[in-house]
């Protein structure tokens, strides 16, 4: 498979992006509504539990849920890397980059992030941080490694590696800028702040909507460098 990179596909790509992440937050608080029978507070990019949930304990549920979908969708990617079809191919490979499989790791690795919730829950006081840190560290790598070891595998570009290399960090960078500082700045300054249905505020809903319908209209530019045209 050989990329051409194109200001419609990278816009595409970042469209597809935005809406992976927000589906990842979903499933959060889904499970979290699940365990509580009621809606936590939450932004672009953090949530929690409402403060009259009854079931706390069982919090690591919704925490794992996370990224349970996001590696779900990763290796549905990876497989889909396999078929003969480019447009599944071409598919494959996005689904595993808009998961930022790069951003898993390294918040792991620096001890943040829902994969150290959840094995702090597990482990408990028995392991110090530096051994939960490694630990996690080492499952996260491999569940997050066979998907990008295999879009490497099918990219015939010229220094394929640098192209694996953008992709696993110019996404996470684009979330750190432009959801994680610009649009939660937003609403820690109030701007359409209100929570009006599953406890999200109604900025995140009305950018969701808005992402997820242009997407929709330019879904075709995920593909279209995989259907015969040559390039990088």
């Amino acid at each position: 498979m050989r990329i051409k990179l194109s200001l419609s596909y990278i816009f595409t790509f970042l469209l597809l992006l935005i809406v992976m992440m927000e589906m990842h937050e979903l499933v959060h608080i889904s499970v979290g509504r699940i365990i509580c029978e009621c809606w936590g507070p939450r932004d672009f990019n953090v949530w929690s539990l409402c403060k009259a949930c009854a079931n706390k304990s069982m919090g690591w549920l919704a925490t794992l849920a996370g990224p349970v979908f996001s590696f779900t969708v990763m290796w549905l990617g990876m497989f889909w890397l396999t078929s003969p079809d480019a447009k599944k191919k071409a598919v494959g490979f996005a689904f595993i980059f808009t998961n930022i499989p790069f951003g898993r790791i390294t918040t792991m690795m620096m001890g943040g992030g829902d994969e150290m919730v959840v094995v702090r829950n597990f482990l408990g006081n028995s392991f110090s941080r530096t051994q939960m840190i490694l630990l996690g560290s080492a499952l996260v790598l491999i569940v997050a490694l066979p998907p990008i070891i295999k879009a490497f595998q099918v990219l015939t570009n010229k220094k394929s590696w640098l192209y694996v290399v953008g992709f696993l960090t110019l996404p996470l960078a684009f979330l750190l800028l432009y959801t994680l500082m610009g649009l939660n700045t937003l609403l820690d300054k109030g701007f359409l702040a209100a929570p009006w249905i599953m406890g999200t505020p109604l900025l995140i809903t009305i950018h969701t909507v808005i992402a997820f319908l242009l997407l929709l209209w330019q879904w075709k530019n995920i593909y279209r460098f995989n259907s015969g045209h040559h390039g990088g």
